[in-house]
């Protein structure tokens, strides 16, 4: 079920100033009903007009809480930024469907690229907690543009790479799955840039593998078709309706 209230801003704190932040909203029927891999719809402001598609990033059932993870790009993540503890917050949720969540024979493995980690979190929540192993590789442009990886720590091991060779591995998150051994995993999970998502579709023989995508979303609940991703069928798909969670092999990367 979607609901359509407005919930309670616990607290709006920066990860990295201007950059980065986490928003822990109180909103007990989301928090009651969403999965790993929904999204909610945020009004941000008078402008822009339209709301803000933003994943979920950690859900807690028992506070009646969700958070979200965002980046500050436009106008409408600088009004979140702004807004303070005890304001209220025009939300929509949860949209979308989920990822794939039960107790697999081998370990887990996500895959995170800059903003794309934020789906992760919950979900590795999730399958720690149906008793699977798990694994993590996040991307990043630079070490003082990395964040959460602390969150991910408590997951399982956390392996890095960024642009700049400032932290971890120099490159994307290519070399270090260039080298990995995937026998030992089961199931894979990534939310990225589309150049990570596509480098992933070259892995669809080796790996199951599920990535969260994205897209411009006008209205969230699949009535607008702004949001449209091309399957290998030649069909195409609302990211915000039949995703944002899809099989690697069902996703079309062609132009």
């Amino acid at each position: 079920m979607i609901y359509k209230n407005y919930g309670n801003i616990i607290s709006n704190e920066p990860i990295i100033k201007n950059f980065v932040y986490l928003m822990i909203i109180k909103e007990k029927n989301i928090a009651n009903t969403a999965r790993p891999g929904q999204f909610i719809e945020i009004k941000t402001g008078l402008i822009p007009l339209l709301r803000k598609p933003i994943s979920i990033f950690e859900v807690d059932k028992e506070k009646e809480t969700i958070s979200i993870l965002y980046q500050v790009k436009g106008q409408g993540t600088k009004n979140l930024s702004e807004l303070t503890a005890n304001e209220k917050l025009d939300i929509i949720g949860p949209l979308g469907q989920g990822f794939t969540i039960k107790k697999f024979a081998k370990k887990c493995l996500l895959i995170g690229g800059g903003i794309g980690i934020a789906p992760l979190y919950d979900l590795g929540l999730k399958l720690k907690e149906a008793g699977n192993e798990i694994e993590i590789i996040l991307g990043f442009s630079c070490k003082e543009t990395s964040y959460a990886i602390d969150y991910f720590s408590k997951l399982g091991p956390v392996k890095i790479a960024t642009i700049d060779g400032s932290l971890g591995e120099l490159g994307t998150v290519e070399v270090i799955l260039e080298k990995y051994n995937f026998k030992d995993i089961d199931k894979a999970y990534a939310c990225g840039p589309e150049p990570m998502l596509k480098y992933l579709k070259t892995l669809e023989d080796e790996i199951d593998l599920e990535l969260s995508l994205e897209a411009y979303m006008g209205c969230g609940v699949g009535a607008c078709l702004s949001c449209v991703c091309k399957m290998t069928d030649g069909e195409y798909k609302r990211v915000c309706k039949e995703g944002p969670i899809f099989q690697v092999k069902e996703v079309s990367f062609d132009e």
